[in-house]
């Protein structure tokens, strides 16, 4: 009994422990904020792919801007601009910027009752919900934010009011938060400034408007390349990373021909019993070269008396002339061109997109960016 410890002496240990480790930790530097940390990480495996796409985007939409003298941006009540939109970024009713008249002031939409633009997220992304697009069933074509009734903005009226066809809620409460602010959808507006409006409240414009323009020029130049004399941004090769899954990617195969199929020269696929009676020339394979299908047509005639070919003149089959060989089964212009079902035929391992391993084979859609397998 004398070699028992106290339990609250060891709690007392445990306790000054952790607050001691807790403080080491604050005093840490944190990687995900250290520039050096993250260029380095970009240099060794490149943007994600959703990554890119958002940020190209909002590339398009800082030089559309400059260049018209409009700027557009979606902006918080904070009053920080979390989003640069352009022209093909959509609005709440589902079309595109370029579909609404910004002649007008309101910005209205040429293909529907929806009387302003409000831009609306369009990838998983940009509302920090970054795992969806690893899922194996995810399909960004069909994806959309969510109200708190659990139907998307585009079962929701484009109108004002915003109110649910499907349910009937009284309008559109987002069930998701920003990344840039953590604040909800209804906390922005679509603002639509000139270059002095801008200026006037210390926003940045120009060149200073465009993305990581604030950061080390590394930055920009890995994710949207270097700008060459005639004022296009060319992208430098790909990372050690990306290259190394490109190499692991496999060749695309050719594909065969299902069991009991054949190939007309200049005719679509036939079965085996559609076939009978037809031409022998007709089972000549489409997939060589025409040099090949010449040769079957000709070897198809019957030959004449010295033994060589006699073109025009009958139609019995090769090796059925004088001191002919006999024929293998199976072989021969007549052969069949057989390869597996559909339902067994390889599928592709990985991502053409992004070049991403598929999870498993039954796998439909690329856990990375969520283009369907092929």
């Amino acid at each position: 009994m004398d070699n028992c410890i106290e339990s609250d002496e060891v709690h007392d240990e445990i306790r000054a422990l952790a607050v001691r480790e807790k403080n080491r930790i604050k005093t840490l530097k944190n990687p995900a904020m250290d520039e050096d940390v993250m260029l380095e990480a970009l240099q060794l495996y490149g943007p994600a792919p959703g990554a890119q796409k958002m940020m190209d985007k909002e590339m398009e939409a800082a030089l559309h801007a400059i260049q018209s003298g409009t700027y557009v941006v979606f902006r918080s009540v904070t009053g920080e601009d979390c989003t640069r939109v352009g022209p093909n970024h959509i609005c709440f009713c589902g079309h595109k910027l370029s579909a609404h008249n910004m002649s007008k002031r309101t910005v209205p939409c040429r293909e529907c009752k929806c009387g302003l633009f409000e831009f609306m997220f369009e990838r998983p992304e940009e509302i920090g919900e970054y795992w969806l697009v690893r899922r194996k069933d995810f399909d960004i074509r069909t994806w959309a934010p969510k109200c708190r009734c659990q139907h998307t903005h585009k079962a929701h009226a484009p109108d004002g009011s915003k109110r649910c066809r499907s349910c009937g809620c009284g309008g559109f409460n987002s069930n998701f938060l920003c990344l840039v602010c953590d604040k909800h959808w209804e906390d922005h507006e679509t603002v639509f400034e000139t270059e002095q409006e801008r200026r006037a409240l210390g926003k940045p414009t120009g060149e200073d408007f465009k993305p990581l323009a604030q950061v080390n020029p590394e930055f920009s130049n890995i994710v949207f390349g270097k700008k060459n004399k005639d004022g296009v941004y060319v992208k430098g090769p790909p990372t050690a990373y990306q290259q190394s899954i490109k190499r692991e990617r496999p060749a695309p195969k050719k594909k065969a021909l299902s069991p009991g199929t054949q190939l007309q020269i200049g005719s679509s696929p036939t079965t085996s019993s559609s076939r009978q009676g037809s031409h022998p020339v007709s089972n000549s394979h489409r997939l060589g070269p025409p040099e090949d299908a010449i040769d079957a047509f000709t070897r198809t005639r019957p030959p004449s008396g010295d033994g060589s070919a006699r073109p025009g003149s009958g139609t019995a089959r090769p090796g059925s002339g004088p001191g002919a060989k006999p024929r293998t089964p199976g072989a021969g212009v007549g052969s069949r061109a057989v390869r597996p079902s559909a339902s067994t035929a390889p599928k592709a391992k990985f991502c053409l997109e992004c070049g991403v391993k598929y999870p498993s084979e039954t796998a439909k859609f690329c856990s990375e960016c969520g283009t369907k397998r092929p």
